[in-house]
This record gives C-alpha cells, sequence and structure tokens, in this order.
C-alpha cells in the first residue's frame, strides 16, 4: 500500500457518485496563544491499493511532531480492505481529536502504512495578526 497524496482540510464531502469534495485546504493554522488545543484536525487521505492488501486488516498511524524532533502525539487507525474490493486506490478520512501545538512554527503530519513510513505532511503553526 502506498500513500499517494496526504491533505489537511476543514470538511470533507464524499459523494455515492465517488466524486470527493474537499473543502478549506490547510497548510497554516493561525492562534493568538499557545499551547492551544484543537478540538480536531481532519486529512484526506489516498491510498494505492495492491492486490496482496486486499482481505487484510491494515493500521495507519498518524504521528504529530515538530521540528526539535520530539514526537507530540500519535494516533493510530485501524481499517480493512475487503477481499472483493476492486479499484486501484481507497481514501481514508480519519479525524485526530484533542491535538495539541505546545509553540509556533514547523510542525509536520507523519503518516505511517502498517508501521512503513509513507508520507510527511508540513503544518506550519502561526500567531494570528491582529
Amino acid at each position: 500500500m502506498r500513500v499517494n497524496s496526504a491533505l489537511v482540510v476543514d470538511e470533507i464531502r464524499m459523494h455515492d457518485d465517488g466524486r470527493v469534495d474537499l473543502i478549506g485546504l490547510r497548510e497554516d493554522l493561525y492562534f493568538d496563544v499557545v499551547p492551544v488545543i484543537l478540538q480536531s484536525l481532519s486529512l484526506f487521505v489516498e491510498m494505492e491499493i495492491t492486490p496482496d492488501d486486499r482481505g487484510k486488516k491494515h493500521v495507519i498511524e498518524i504521528r504529530l511532531g515538530n521540528d526539535d524532533g520530539k514526537e507530540a502525539q500519535a494516533t493510530p487507525i485501524k481499517f480493512d480492505i475487503p477481499a472483493d474490493y476492486d479499484r486501484p486506490i481507497a481514501h481514508l478520512d480519519p479525524t485526530l481529536f484533542e491535538v495539541t501545538f505546545h509553540r509556533f512554527g514547523p510542525h509536520y503530519l507523519d503518516i505511517l502504512c502498517d508501521g512503513v513510513p509513507a508520507r510527511r505532511l508540513f503544518l506550519n503553526i502561526a500567531l494570528r495578526d491582529e
């Protein structure tokens, strides 16, 4: 399994006809003070599925960290891909809850698929202009 893309978004709308609307793409989050606890943080993850991935249970782990290398928070998400899944891609829309940012500056979200690093997203935590 390979992560083709991953984005931080405000909202995801998945339609019955296969369309996906991603609303509010994020690279920067603005706050007045830190530390701050964000009630939720939504992601959209597109994965390339191989025949070996089908009919098995998987874990995607999302690790939040900052540029000093200290991991602040890790969230495992378990899912399975049915044996009869016939598409080459799959979408996940994980939401992280109670996400704490202790300082301003660059942060990252590392995505691991079944323990293997798959993608890194950068997220900047900035002071809100008044």
